[in-house]
């Protein structure tokens, strides 16, 4: 079973404190809808009953769900309300492994949300031509970001101008602004996100959390600041996590160590919900398997399974990581059992230059796979020069002959380029001679200060100290795709917004 019974919430005890500002269960944010989804969803697949509610109603999934909300005066006495609170609760056995025979979710719904398969070739074949046929079974562990500062949000309410402003980290505030209002009744411009300065993003920080519905919804319905801040054991129990999978490889491959085809199956462990997400991992590691080889024939079959564990999202290159520890360790396992250098098999099965454009026949996340250039062989040669490779490899072999433990090994990937569609800026020019550029892009310690501004004089002719970038504040700009997928820098497309102002000029 994935889900184990929320049978009751004995919240007296805590009412009854006198800082008891107010405390919520699931009845009291029946009217707020489960957090939708920001990524590419699976069509036709009906994935919305996998999406988390803000509170836990009936069931709780995993360590970390909230459960009940409590309000107080300060955080101390927050703290000491909250272990009032006593939930009901009737363990089940859990369900951890995700490539385990799926489980009840839900009513007339299993623990296997998806399954996404991409492919092309004749694989049959390839594996009747087989010299050799390797099989692994891999397991990648869960990863997730650990930053100094953990999450947090602080909603104000504006009495006089009916505004409701919520000041935290956002990658994706325009995004988020828009499922806050959608979740909460608000017309758009009843909502303004402001996102600070902050350090890096992780992928799992600035995403749309229970919390944070919860501090937008409590400021309007107590008609005051609310403010909630992350301790530790929270953000490792709660924040989004990613990796957790278990892939069954196969290849065959001829006499020299060129691979036929390439056969992968792999669970992915969800955690408890779909989150925003929804299964970008899953689509863009069958996407991205097949790295810089050609690879004839092949197929991969993802598996999005729910578990009793944090829900994931994306961390730090989401896809690459895995796909690539599954291709290069194959690899390296079939140079093994033929006898040959690993550096001579990842040669032979290059995409050659002369190929390029190289077209894969399937998408990731809706988007053509077209490899635009690449001089494969040619970086692998610079490479071993640039690092003495035959000098490192005999070192190594030496070291092995004393009796020490050392390796040496490399690995290849290829990245996709940033996707837009768009990001706008508006560019204002002051009566003395200052130029404001407004941009929707968010700020995660990527350097979009400098960059944007550098082109911004670029283009208008003019030094950099003349220009002062703002980011980030949704009552500035009225659309942007925030930060996240190596986006900014590559999509940061001008759009001008003409000025209606007096103003300036």
């Amino acid at each position: 079973m994935l889900k184990h019974s929320l049978t009751g919430l004995q919240i007296a005890e805590a009412l009854a404190h006198p800082g008891t500002v107010a405390v919520w269960t699931a009845e009291d944010v029946v009217d707020i809808p489960p957090i939708g989804f920001r990524m590419t969803p699976v069509p036709g697949l009906g994935l919305e009953p996998y999406r988390q509610p803000v509170l836990a109603d009936g069931y709780v999934r995993y360590v970390g769900e909230p459960i009940a909300a409590v309000f107080a005066a300060d955080p101390y006495m927050a703290e000491d309300i909250a272990d009032l609170v006593a939930p009901v609760i009737e363990r089940l056995t859990p369900c951890l492994d995700p490539a385990a025979s799926p489980s009840e979710f839900a009513p007339g719904r299993d623990t296997e949300a998806a399954v996404i398969t991409k492919g092309y070739g004749d694989l049959d074949a390839a594996f009747a031509g087989a010299h050799a046929v390797v099989a692994l079974e891999l397991t990648i562990g869960r990863h997730s970001g650990v930053p100094l500062e953990t999450r947090g949000a602080i909603a104000v309410p504006e009495a006089a101008s009916g505004i409701l402003r919520l000041y935290g980290a956002a990658k994706v505030p325009h995004y988020n602004r828009q499922a806050l209002a959608a979740m909460l009744g608000l017309p758009l411009d009843r909502i303004h996100l402001h996102e600070g300065h902050v350090g890096g993003g992780f992928g799992i920080r600035g995403e749309l959390y229970p919390e944070d519905v919860l501090t937008c919804a409590a400021a309007l319905r107590l008609g005051r600041p609310v403010k909630w801040i992350e301790d530790r054991y929270e953000h490792l129990v709660a924040a989004n996590q990613s990796r957790g999978s278990v892939h069954r490889v196969r290849a065959p491959a001829d006499e020299r160590g060129f691979i036929l085809g390439l056969d992968d199956e792999f669970w992915f462990d969800q955690g408890g919900y779909l989150r925003t997400h929804v299964v970008t991992v899953i689509d863009l590691t069958c996407a991205m398997l097949p790295g810089p080889y050609i690879i004839p024939a092949y197929r991969s079959v993802g598996h999005a399974r729910l578990t009793n564990k944090t829900p994931c999202g994306t961390y730090r290159a989401p896809g690459r990581f895995e796909a690539s520890f599954v291709r290069e360790r194959l690899i390296d396992v079939i140079a093994d059992r033929l006898g040959l250098d690993p550096v001579v098999v990842r040669r032979r099965n290059f995409i050659a230059k002369t190929a390029m454009p190289f077209r894969r026949e399937f998408s990731a996340l809706g988007t053509e796979i077209i490899y635009d250039t690449g001089d494969y062989a040619g970086l692998l040669d610079k490479f071993l020069n640039r690092v003495q490779w035959e000098t490192l490899h005999a070192d190594v072999v030496q070291r092995r002959q004393a009796g020490e433990i050392a390796g040496l090994g490399l690995g290849f990937f290829v990245e996709k380029s940033g996707l837009g569609p768009f990001d706008d800026v508006r560019i204002t020019l002051g009566g003395d001679g200052t130029i404001e550029v407004i941009t929707g892009a968010a700020s995660i310690d990527q350097g979009i200060e400098t960059v944007l501004v550098q082109i911004c004089a670029d283009e208008l002719g003019t030094g950099l100290d003349r220009i002062r970038l703002t980011h980030g504040q949704m009552d500035r700009i009225a659309r942007g795709m925030g930060a996240f997928a190596s986006r900014v820098k590559s999509t940061a497309y001008f759009e001008p917004i003409r000025n209606d102002s007096d103003s300036t000029c």
